[in-house]
C-alpha cells in the first residue's frame, strides 16, 4: 500500500511541475510570435513604402538578428567580435557605433551584464527618409539591488534596404 501511495505522489508531483513549467512558457515574453504586436496599418504602410522583396524579408530578417543579440553579454569582446551579427551592418563603424549606442542605452535601463533575455518587435514607422523604424522592447534581468522584477528598454532601430538587402542603420553615438 505503501508503495502505490508514493507512486501516486510522485505522478501528481511530476504533473503539477509540467503543468507549472507549461504556463511559464505559455506566459513568457519570448513566447510571443515576432512581430505579432504589428496592426494591419502598420503591415500595409510597410508594403506600400518598399518593394514586395524588401517587405517579404523585413520581419523574418529581423527576427534572426534580434535572436543573435539575446542573452548575450553585450560588454564583452566576444559578442562584440562575433560575425554572425555584424553582417547585418554595411560597415565596421556602423557596427561599431551600433554596438556602443545598444550597449550604453542597456547599461543605462540597468539590465543586468547589459544581456538582454528578450527582445519583442511592438511596431514599425515608415520615416521621412524612407527607412523603416523599428519599435523594441528590449527585457533583462534587473541589475538595481533589492529589485527582483525584471527591466526593461524601448529603442528605435532604424533599417534600410540597400543594394538588395537590409541593414541597421546606427543612431548618432
Amino acid at each position: 500500500m505503501k508503495g502505490a501511495q508514493r507512486n501516486r505522489a510522485a505522478l501528481i508531483g511530476i504533473a503539477l511541475v509540467g503543468l507549472v513549467l507549461a504556463s511559464a512558457c505559455a506566459l513568457s515574453p519570448g513566447s510571443m510570435t515576432w512581430g505579432a504586436e504589428l496592426t494591419e496599418t502598420e503591415r500595409n504602410a510597410v508594403l506600400e513604402a518598399v518593394s514586395a522583396e524588401a517587405a517579404r524579408e523585413l520581419v523574418p530578417l529581423s527576427e534572426i538578428f534580434y535572436a543573435r543579440i539575446t542573452s548575450r553579454r553585450f560588454n564583452s569582446r566576444a559578442t562584440f567580435e562575433d560575425p554572425s551579427v555584424r553582417q547585418f551592418f554595411p560597415t565596421v563603424a556602423a557596427y561599431s557605433d551600433y554596438y556602443a549606442a545598444l550597449v550604453d542605452a542597456l547599461d543605462r535601463a540597468y539590465i543586468r551584464f547589459n544581456r538582454p533575455t528578450s527582445v519583442e518587435l511592438l511596431g514599425i514607422e515608415v520615416a521621412v527618409s524612407g527607412n523603416l523604424m523599428l519599435k523594441l522592447r528590449f527585457v533583462g534581468r534587473n541589475d538595481l539591488p533589492l529589485r527582483w522584477w525584471n527591466a526593461s528598454l524601448i529603442l528605435t532601430d532604424e533599417w534600410t534596404w540597400q543594394d538588395g538587402r537590409w541593414f541597421v542603420v546606427p543612431g548618432k553615438v
